[in-house]
């Protein structure tokens, strides 16, 4: 009787998956504690992109300091990201994520006027040079494990 009121999921071939099965679908590409902080840092970053300009303090409010912390911060979360994706994960999951992070990107910057903040090609372009930036930080690294290890 319980089996009948479980949580069911159905993919686009019309499989059955419940919530045992995501979980474990999910634990195969990813590293659960580095997505739980890419998603946190994610969230933190929505969150105080979406306070007041009139709540952050004055040295938070400069043109140049804005874009620093928007290349930072989502070059953060990409970097969180790529590090929970698995070795033998398939390249069309850190690809979907990231792309999805380029999304998040764009719907920040457009919900932003709702809370009398300014929306910003600027700012989108920090953010989509802090997510290649993470890209390119983790290849190199990866290049060099895998070198060094070769050698």
């Amino acid at each position: 009787m319980l089996s009948s009121h479980r949580v069911a999921v159905y993919s686009a071939r019309a499989q059955r998956y419940d919530a045992a099965m995501v979980r474990k679908k999910i634990r195969t590409y990813f590293h659960m504690g580095w997505l739980t902080a890419s998603i946190l840092s994610a969230a933190g970053v929505l969150v105080l992109t979406h306070l007041p300009q009139t709540a952050l303090p004055n040295v938070l409010q400069g043109n140049l300091t804005d874009k620093i912390e928007h290349t930072a911060a989502y070059g953060l979360i990409a970097l969180l990201f790529l590090l929970s994706v698995k070795r033998r994960s398939p390249l069309l999951v850190p690809i979907s994520g990231l792309l999805i992070l380029a999304g998040m990107g764009v719907l920040d910057e457009a919900t932003q006027p709702l809370v009398q903040r300014c929306a910003s090609v600027g700012d989108y372009m920090a953010d989509l040079i802090g997510v290649v930036a993470a890209c390119a930080i983790f290849l190199a690294k990866r290049w060099l494990v895998f070198d060094t290890a070769a050698s």
